[in-house]
């Protein structure tokens, strides 16, 4: 096993899914999908997800692996987005944006996680869909778990007051800030432009809109005493 550390987990919980294809319900504000033929997308994803799987096992990572067989919820493949588990035991739930998205929680999984490690308790902010809030897991937020900071773009997905409530559930300091591309369109999630490890961090900090925020997003992953690697547009 690989040894414990804050920012990258010994075990993983991960979903293969058997109905991947682009969703419909998240397609307006995902630049990130294209029209794709189902079967074969599909299929692409479920032997992707099954060798991620055997490579992280073979790394020394115990991999928990589950089946979605469920084909109204394609997105299922990114459990990260509806839970996360936090030192000392600590479950969290969220709430989704898209309907469809709100199917993937599964007790199954949370079960597990109570079978196998020592949960001691479970918050669950999925009633914040009920007042129109989403805050969609470790895709909204990119979390520094060694400096206490939840990196977040803003968008649909990141509601400001569940962000709050998170962050002060978990002694998270949220960083927010508004991002842009080439088009003008914010990211969707947080995690496709920002990745935080355990000696480095990837961040697409051109995609950060406002100069002043970009360059004090780059000078606390500086200070984190990380390798910090700049991603560009291409």
């Amino acid at each position: 096993m690989p040894p414990p550390s804050l920012q990258a987990p010994a075990a993983v919980a991960m979903v293969r899914p058997h109905h991947f294809h682009p969703n419909p319900e998240t397609a307006a504000d995902n630049a990130f999908q294209r029209p794709a033929t189902a079967a074969s997308v599909a299929t692409q994803a479920h032997a992707e997800v099954t060798e991620a799987a055997a490579t992280l096992e073979a790394a020394g990572v115990r991999v928990h692996l589950f089946d979605s067989h469920d084909p109204v919820t394609p997105d299922a493949v990114f459990p990260n987005n509806w839970f996360s588990t936090h030192a000392g035991g600590h479950v969290a739930l969220y709430p989704m944006y898209a309907a469809n998205r709100r199917r993937e929680r599964r007790g199954d999984i949370v079960e597990m996680l109570k079978a196998r490690y020592r949960v001691q308790d479970v918050i669950d902010y999925s009633g914040l869909e009920h007042d129109g809030m989403a805050l969609e897991g470790t895709g909204a937020m990119v979390l520094d778990h060694i400096g206490r900071i939840a990196y977040t773009a803003q968008s649909h997905r990141a509601d400001p007051v569940a962000l709050e409530r998170f962050c002060t559930h978990f002694n998270f300091e949220p960083m927010a800030f508004a991002t842009a591309d080439a088009q003008g369109r914010p990211c969707y999630h947080t995690n496709v432009m920002l990745c935080v490890g355990t000696d480095f961090a990837l961040g697409g900090f051109h995609l950060i809109a406002d100069p002043l925020r970009r360059e004090a997003v780059r000078a606390r992953r500086r200070e984190s005493g990380r390798d910090v690697i700049e991603l560009d547009a291409h």
